[in-house]
């Protein structure tokens, strides 16, 4: 960045010459995923006018600039283009130049005045559905670059959704945040946002409405006035979201035995009405503490996601590898001898992309066994809480960890330096599966009332 020894002038800036591109350019990702490659470029600084420029790029384009410390940062402002068309002399840029100093000195910034004015005319009309679209199409997570999962944008939707009337005639809610879906993000204030809050049943719900808005908001640059998500608001006009509690309910210690069983009668001596698969599934979640979404699949909306497909399952070497899981990684399950029987049972005369479990809803089956067991309200998400559990008190709780395929970053001995083996991770699930499956021969069987088709 030289200083040129003469004052800058129209014919230095038609002489200055063209620098070359660089051989390879680097790539800079600026927020909102939007890249670029940066130019070869050289500015040159008048040695009369302290601060005016001349901005000469590989492209060939040359700007008057302006540059200065404000606030101890420096801030470089473009003042118009030296040469071409809509080109202004220099005499003329070094007088804008003495506007644009004195009115930074003032607090006055044309160009962060423009760029607010284009963000304020690009949420005019702008609505909370179109933002959230938007940001449901566009987001990428920090850690990766990937997009949300299809999961969390139904999730993050059904949060709009405007309730209707079943065919029963029952009436479903609007989601909790429908009341601001069509307001422009302009218009949305505080008062909206505690009203949402307030009148939101549920503290899990309301919390998750609360994240969501939020995160919508600063992904658009959006600020509230006296946003009471915000820690530069008073305390008293602040929403106190308090951090979201699991609460597990597994099947009970003494009624565990009895739901295998039914769970096992189900699969092998079932009545018309209920599927085997469903059965086998549910017990395969539970010796193995996988997702319901992992087993059986889901759908949301008109998007329909594959659960275990036989291709998943690798029999010689006792594996069954769930790609792209939740956390966005793939996850590696080592069968217990029991998971074995089942999975080969239902991969049988199965080929390739074939659903290992024939059907997306194992509820019917589950109520049934469930009222065989006495069990009643355990759903199949609370099967992975009863792994959880039942494995709590027989393995390492990084092995836990790491069956159950949960990362956190902020354990630093689990994440760098706890490495648990293939054999450790075997005898792991073999040990759990042996627990729930235990005395199984030595129980009496319990009768299953047939229903007709």
């Amino acid at each position: 960045m030289p200083t040129i020894p003469k004052r800058l002038t129209d014919g230095f800036a038609r002489s200055a010459a063209v620098p070359k591109p660089l051989a390879k350019p680097a790539t800079r990702t600026l927020k909102g995923d939007k890249t670029f490659k940066d130019a070869e470029r050289v500015q040159y600084w008048c040695k009369d006018t302290p601060g005016f420029g001349l901005r000469v790029s590989s492209s060939g384009h040359k700007t008057w600039i302006s540059n200065r410390r404000i606030n101890g940062k420096t801030v470089i402002r473009v003042l118009g283009t030296a040469i071409g068309a809509g080109s202004i002399s220099a005499d003329a840029a070094r007088k804008l130049f003495q506007t644009v100093n004195n009115e930074l000195n003032n607090g006055i910034d044309r160009t962060e005045i423009q760029r607010q004015k284009a963000k304020e005319e690009k949420v005019t009309g702008l609505t909370f559905k179109d933002a959230l679209d938007e940001y449901l199409k566009e987001k990428r997570r920090g850690k990766d670059g990937l997009p949300l999962k299809e999961r969390t944008k139904y999730d993050y939707l059904q949060l709009i959704k405007e309730g209707k009337v079943a065919k029963t005639g029952k009436p479903f809610a609007d989601g909790p945040l429908f009341c601001i879906a069509n307001l422009p993000l302009n218009k949305i204030t505080a008062d909206h946002m505690r009203k949402i809050y307030k009148e939101t049943p549920g503290q899990r719900v309301k919390i998750y409405s609360m994240q969501v808005l939020r995160a919508v908001l600063n992904w658009h640059g959006i600020e509230i006035e006296g946003n009471p998500l915000s820690k530069s608001t008073a305390g008293k006009l602040r929403i106190a979201m308090p951090a979201t509690n699991g609460k597990p309910t597994p099947i009970p210690q003494n009624s565990l035995s009895l739901w295998w069983q039914a769970a096992t009668d189900a699969a092998n001596d079932h009545p018309v009405s209920i599927s085997r698969s469903a059965a086998d599934g549910l017990r395969f979640m539970l010796l193995t503490g996988t997702r319901p979404g992992e087993v059986f699949g889901s759908k949301f909306g008109d998007e329909v996601i594959d659960g275990l497909l036989v291709a998943n399952v690798d029999f010689k070497n006792g594996i069954v590898k769930l790609p792209d899981t939740k956390n966005r990684t793939d996850h590696l399950i080592y069968l217990s001898r029991q998971a074995t029987e089942i999975l080969t049972v239902n991969c049988k005369d199965k080929i390739g992309n074939a659903k290992v479990f024939d059907l997306i809803d194992p509820g019917k089956t589950l109520d049934f066994i469930n009222s065989q067991a006495g069990t009643p309200g355990i759903s199949p998400h609370k099967l992975r809480h009863t792994f959880t559990s039942v494995a709590e008190e027989l393995v390492s709780g990084y092995a836990l960890k790491k069956m159950v395929n949960h990362i956190n970053m902020a354990d630093v001995t689990g994440t760098h330096y706890v490495q648990k083996s293939e054999t450790q991770l075997r005898d792991a699930w073999q040990t759990v599966a042996d627990f729930i499956t235990k005395d199984e021969k030595s129980r009496p069987r319990k009768s299953l009332k047939r229903k007709t088709a």
